[in-house]
């Protein structure tokens, strides 16, 4: 459904997007993961057509067609969607849900009546009351406006959907809903999803994630994928130890078989070991030896989030070497 292959995007001698490559199936929902800046915004620009040609490089196909050729670019419009961050973009608040699709189907030449059926299958599907279908949008509540501008994206029947930030401005309690009325989307439909996201959470519902930084693309793959390749599979150790300052975090990263330590809370750490079965009571006995109160100890399987903060870490630290290598032959 998209190909990108050695995707580079500049700007003048500005490089933004660095050998950009990924292949996305029919029916997969792909997150796009990263800080401001990691280029995620801009991938999307140029699949959905709103980068000129002489910006970038690479192939790109959405939907089989490459918006390099502004001949296609109305086709691949008419196969996409795109939900946008602020409802306020795509919707207009003084009119009612139903008028809006009448709006937004216009521009598609859909015949009026099969929008409506589409309108009130999609409605349906994303629990948007029946009562609000023909009062304005301004009366709806949040998570209704945010679910009926994922219908709007949806209206035409697009073979991928794009939605920026999709669970922004929602009500934390309410941000698993949006997630689950997405995964339920995805199913019924059979669409294919791109989530270009600083939410984390969002993983739980994506076939892969895409991890940027600075332009580059640091991996794709499943979550669960991304995780095992973490030390022992992605196990981690988290302890709760009293008065927990930098000097005890530094005392026990010194011992040998630490792969890593995190601090998650003013007394919390997160370890990740190597043999982590054989090594999690000889770390234990190191600490109590060593007079480190531990208040507290559990086991888990590392969260996407906490892989996601590793893996930023570790290019950062990647870099940092290569600047000293750099400074040292100077």
């Amino acid at each position: 459904m998209v190909d990108v292959r050695d995707l580079n995007v500049k700007f003048g001698e500005k490089h933004v997007v660095h050998d950009v490559s990924f292949v996305v199936n029919q029916g997969e929902i792909i997150g796009l993961f990263g800080i401001s800046g990691a280029g995620k915004t801009t991938i999307v620009r140029v699949m959905t057509c709103q980068i000129e040609k002489k910006h970038w490089t690479g192939t790109v196909k959405v939907t089989g067609l490459s918006p390099e050729k502004k001949s296609n670019h109305a086709r691949i419009l008419s196969n996409i969607g795109y939900v946008p961050q602020l409802e306020l973009l795509n919707l207009y608040f003084e009119l009612d849900p139903m008028v809006n699709v009448e709006v937004f189907t216009s521009t598609y030449g859909m015949n009026k009546q099969k929008a409506q059926e589409t309108a009130e299958r999609l409605f349906k599907i994303l629990d948007i009351p029946e009562d609000t279908w023909n009062k304005s949008v301004k009366r709806m509540s949040g998570g209704e406006k945010k679910r009926l501008s994922m219908a709007i994206g949806l209206i035409h029947n697009p073979d991928v959907l794009f939605l920026d930030e999709p669970t922004t401005g929602v009500d934390a309690s309410k941000r698993y809903d949006i997630l689950s009325y997405l995964k339920k989307l995805n199913q019924k439909l059979n669409t294919t999803m791109f989530i270009i996201t600083h939410d984390l959470e969002a993983a739980l519902i994506c076939d892969k994630a895409a991890i940027l930084r600075e332009g580059k693309l640091l991996e794709f793959d499943t979550s669960q994928n991304l995780i095992s390749s973490l030390p022992s599979e992605g196990l981690i150790a988290r302890f709760t130890i009293e008065n927990l300052n930098e000097r005890i975090i530094e005392f026990i990263r010194n011992f040998p078989p630490i792969r890593r330590i995190i601090r998650v809370g003013n007394e919390a750490i997160e370890v990740l070991l190597g043999d982590f079965e054989e090594n999690l009571p000889k770390l234990i006995h190191y600490m109590i030896e060593n007079n480190i109160i531990v208040k507290s100890m559990s086991k888990d399987i590392a969260t996407f989030r906490r892989y996601f903060q590793i893996r930023i870490q570790m290019e950062e630290e990647k870099e940092k070497s290569l600047e000293n290598v750099k400074v040292i032959k100077k």
